[in-house]
């Protein structure tokens, strides 16, 4: 991939998140961008969100001396969650500006400023020394890379020898048929989503050990569809700032990812790697 591509790719996931998407995930999803492990069969999603970064945090063994890069930060829900519960610092990149500006607020509210810092990134080529973090944390951001070893490459590069890259990804399963793949990497303008397979391979290759994974994918359907049903709750009070097609499009893109994810079509998986000399 060169970089003509990764540049392409970069512009148009900052297109998207900083267009329609902006107005509908800060009013839907909140501050935490991202899907839900439900922390019991009642459990609403934004305590199932809560309930992923905790599931996390403990996985990655977080104290207050830990330096954590968060990849894809968006709001900057998940890089406050852990400085306010584990005590650690943490630096979030993303290229959305729209973002980056909510997640500089936030953090200001909430009294985090010694300990969280936001800044213009792209994970493609990160802009920090070698061995800087002791972690590097990324939830539901790879699927939007144009080159997923290099992203896994550049996290490497700036750990610390054994330090943990800590992640969650939606993937598409192998046998989806190339149509649907189509209709499911529009709806976020991804130009390739990896298999499970694809990590599991592209991982060692990278200088990782993986010590552990998960497999969420029962999770995916029941997330999408409380943001497609929030979306539909939501619907008059967007359209003062979205257009009746937009929101119908995202409408219907919501509602095939809810039908593949059932059929078995789209994954979701955690690992936890350590960075290997």
């Amino acid at each position: 991939m060169g970089p003509l591509d990764i540049a392409s790719t970069v512009a148009t996931t900052r297109e998207y998140y900083e267009g329609p998407a902006d107005e509908i995930y800060c009013l839907i999803w909140g501050d935490n961008l991202h899907l839900g492990v439900p922390c019991s069969p009642e459990c609403p999603h934004p305590e199932a969100m809560e309930h992923t970064n905790e599931i996390m945090a403990g996985l990655a063994g977080l104290d207050a001396t830990t330096r954590v890069l968060d990849l894809g930060c968006g709001y900057g829900a998940s890089a406050r969650f852990l400085a306010r519960t584990r005590g650690c610092r943490v630096v979030g990149i993303n290229i959305s500006q729209k973002e980056l500006e909510l997640a500089r607020a936030r953090s200001g509210e909430d009294g985090l400023e010694s300990r969280v810092t936001f800044e213009t990134g792209d994970f493609h080529d990160l802009q920090y020394e070698d061995s800087s973090f002791d972690v590097v944390w990324s939830q539901e951001a790879f699927l939007h890379g144009a080159d997923k070893a290099r992203i896994i490459s550049e996290a490497w590069r700036v750990l610390v020898d054994n330090g943990t890259l800590i992640f969650t990804d939606i993937m598409v399963k192998p046998d989806t048929p190339a149509a649907d793949r189509e209709r499911i990497y529009d709806r976020i303008r991804s130009p390739e989503m990896w298999g499970y397979g694809d990590y599991v391979r592209c991982l060692p290759d990278q200088g990782f050990r993986v010590q552990h994974e998960q497999d969420w994918s029962a999770h995916v359907a029941r997330s999408y569809s409380w943001v497609r049903d929030a979306l539909l709750d939501h619907r008059d009070e967007l359209l003062e700032r979205i257009d009746s097609g937009t929101i119908n499009r995202t409408l219907d893109g919501l509602g095939f990812w809810v039908e593949a994810a059932r059929d078995g079509k789209i994954g979701w998986s955690l690992f936890v790697a350590a960075k290997q000399l």
